[in-house]
């Protein structure tokens, strides 16, 4: 078989924010043959990162029309790798703004609204962090997954890359209200930003996330979350194609053909 086109698709993906740099062995070749069928290849390569129908609007699990569930391809990954955990897998959401898209799909099974309700409490419970697109505007997708296989809280709890997740909260302990049980620290925080400190706990606040994992679970409720100032705010690109385009630029990479 031809890697003519393998090799056009992976200069394709490559030229995107994300990358897809080549290796020594060709093994991005080997992997695209075993992802993408010749003619599929093909295709790719002639897409854009929008949609070319008329314009769609996603948001969040009330407002789509169409889920799709998914196990979690980071713990497939970590399973792979024998470094895989206990906590559930299939917890991936798929989001549409019209119905029917995950009928038929390759990605995923398509569920009910209730069941995308079902799988965040699940997932709530698993203490799993709900993670979405750092965009205002055009969700279609809620990750749900840990600080051991998410390459994400992965980035922060073995790099220490702090600053990979977006958000406009910070946990805060209240030390006279805490009892120092740790369920915060040993079973909620997915990015080990909370530490014991005498007889209580405190949050290490330049590591934590605000994803509220550690409120849901205090037995004394003396956990809450607090806003950032106005100064430390960060606001997200409008939607992927500003996202995109700030990560092209990092990278100083020109995908404006694949818009």
């Amino acid at each position: 078989m031809s890697d003519i086109v393998y090799r056009k698709l992976a200069k394709v993906l490559d030229t995107l924010p994300n990358g897809f740099p080549a290796t020594e062995d060709g093994l991005e070749i080997k992997i695209l043959k075993k992802v993408f069928a010749p003619e599929e290849a093909e295709l790719f390569c002639d897409l854009r990162m929008n949609f070319e129908t008329a314009d769609r609007v996603s948001q969040f699990i009330e407002n789509a029309q169409s889920f799709g569930l998914e196990t979690c391809v980071c713990k497939k990954e970590m399973r792979l790798l024998d470094k895989g955990c206990d906590k559930p897998e299939e917890v991936c959401l798929g989001l549409a703004p019209v119905p029917g898209v995950f009928e038929n799909n390759s990605w995923g099974r398509p569920i009910s609204k209730d069941e995308a309700y079902s799988v965040l409490k699940k997932a709530e419970e698993a203490a799993l962090v709900h993670m979405c697109a750092n965009v205002e505007s055009g969700q279609i997708y809620i990750c749900n997954c840990c600080g051991c296989c998410c390459g994400l809280l992965r980035s922060i709890n073995q790099l220490g890359i702090t600053d990979a997740i977006n958000s406009n909260y910070y946990a805060l302990i209240d030390a006279d209200e805490c009892t120092g049980c740790g369920i915060c620290a040993e079973e909620r925080c997915q990015v080990n930003a909370i530490k014991e400190e005498g007889d209580a706990f405190r949050v290490i606040r330049d590591n934590c996330i605000g994803c509220g994992l550690c409120i849901t679970e205090c037995p004394t409720e003396a956990i809450r979350l607090v806003s950032k100032t106005a100064d430390e705010l960060v606001p997200p690109p409008r939607n992927d194609d500003d996202w995109f385009d700030q990560r092209a630029r990092i990278r100083g990479v020109d995908y404006s053909r694949y818009k």
